[in-house]
């Protein structure tokens, strides 16, 4: 946030020192804010609010929200900022927060398609289809939506086996054969369990899809490679392009497999049998 000595305050009027000591007191808010909406809130005039970013060396109240985010550095506090920013700049009105959001999310799905390969869904699918064992390294977000995956997957039959992140990997690794399959899920960068595992897969043989936002880390090294772009380094990323691929992936398992509709109908048929004691 800014800070300015009493020298630089030496010409504020009454109306600027509310507005500066509300943008002290509200740095996280101020990035899904307006000019209009700091207007309102704190009881001045439009036109003062914009007289006032000049004197703090600013053109606009874009430009010095393009600065405090510049200090930021990429946590994912500051990925936020940069998408509340945004969201708040777009030239729709203020209101229209969710749509500007969606937006973005479509700018995501937009760009996921443009670069993954149809052709690795395919691989992906028939992999995950045949494999007797299949292992998943999720880690963080990418957890919420591999437990998806499991829940989903479960209906034809395939079950997944989550492997522990730190030491606890070698555990599952241990266990790993040629004839098995490691999905591994891998954003932002590549962690060093995800090193182990290509590591060992080189050693091993075993096949490997991975998930990821990544293009220039080797990753591509892999019988599937299934891009997802999720927004911008500096932005908070979405997981709406991960979900999509992974359902896409889901459908053409289901295409793949010659028994998933005999498994649904089955999974229908015990919950038919069973209602009485655990109704749905």
């Amino acid at each position: 946030m800014i800070y300015l000595s009493d020298s630089n305050q030496a010409g504020f009027t009454k109306a600027d020192h509310l507005i500066l000591n509300y943008l002290m007191s509200n740095e996280t808010a101020l990035y899904c804010e307006t000019a209009s909406d700091i207007s309102k809130k704190v009881g001045v005039s439009l036109a003062t609010v914009g007289r006032f970013w000049p004197k703090i060396g600013f053109l606009n109240f874009k430009e010095f929200k393009r600065a405090q985010l510049s200090q930021s550095s990429t946590t994912p506090a500051s990925k936020v900022k940069n998408t509340l920013s945004s969201l708040a700049d777009s030239d729709r009105e203020p209101s229209d927060w969710m749509v500007n959001n969606i937006d973005m999310q479509v700018n995501t799905l937009e760009k996921t398609m443009k670069l993954i390969s149809p052709e690795a869904i395919e691989t992906a699918a028939h992999l995950i289809a045949q494999k007797q064992k299949i292992y998943v390294f999720a880690p963080d977000a990418s957890f919420g939506i591999a437990h998806v995956m499991k829940y989903r997957l479960r209906r034809f039959g395939i079950e997944l086996i989550f492997m522990e992140g730190g030491s606890a990997l070698y555990e599952s690794l241990n266990n790993i054969r040629k004839e098995d399959l490691v999905l591994i899920f891998c954003f932002g960068r590549v962690l060093a369990e995800t090193t182990v595992l290509l590591a060992q897969k080189s050693h091993v043989g075993f096949s490997c899809v991975i998930f990821s936002d990544l293009l220039a880390n080797g990753l591509q090294n892999s019988e599937a490679f299934l891009y997802c772009y999720r927004g911008e380094p500096t932005e908070y990323h979405s997981m709406v392009p991960l979900m999509a691929v992974v359902d896409s992936l889901i459908i053409k398992i289901a295409m793949e497999s010659f028994d998933s509709m005999a498994r649904i109908n089955q999974l229908n048929d015990l919950r038919n049998k069973y209602q009485k004691y655990i109704r749905r």
